[in-house]
């Protein structure tokens, strides 16, 4: 059963984490969050990193009381912040960019989709449509003891998407 997220984009720690909470119950909306996180780091990396230890299992990160989540990324986690940086485009073919339209995004009503999501009785595997790849995306999630969904495994979101129209045939 397709799911649709909608959200704008948020640029402040504290806004983001409110709204997560309030959100958190509802495992498609911690995908949309840690979108809207690897959004951000074309700006602020130091912000988007701590967006990012919110909605992810906290396996993934280590203690930190400079970050204003408490939290810093794990190596994994960190890589992956890599990815996002090499390829923009890799985040906004998620939430309404495509390859077709150069990847760009309403910052103001990004658009998640989720095709199709499977139970493992620990956790959930979802699919999450992308517009610069030809099939879904999965990532995996569970439900901490507080109710809230966090990502566990969220690697694909980084793999790289099909160029933009606008740079086929630049070889």
């Amino acid at each position: 059963m397709a799911k649709t997220v909608k959200k704008p984009l948020i640029t402040s720690f504290k806004k983001f984490k409110a709204a997560w909470e309030k959100d958190a119950g509802k495992p498609e909306n911690s995908i949309m969050y840690y979108l809207i996180a690897a959004l951000n780091l074309e700006k602020n990396k130091e912000l988007s990193a701590a967006m990012m230890t919110v909605v992810i299992s906290k396996k993934h990160c280590s203690e930190d009381s400079s970050s204003p989540s408490g939290l810093k990324l794990g190596l994994s986690a960190k890589y992956f912040v890599g990815q996002f940086l090499e390829s923009k485009n890799n985040a906004r073919s998620y939430v309404g960019g495509t390859n077709k339209n150069d990847y760009k995004i309403d910052k103001k009503a990004l658009k998640l989709k989720i095709v199709r999501t499977v139970d493992h009785g620990k956790g959930i595997k979802m699919f999450v449509h992308s517009g610069g790849r030809d099939n879904p995306v999965p990532c995996q999630l569970m439900k901490n003891s507080s109710g809230e969904w966090k990502l566990t495994e969220y690697s694909s979101f980084c793999m790289d998407v099909k160029k933009p129209k606008s740079e086929e045939g630049d070889f």
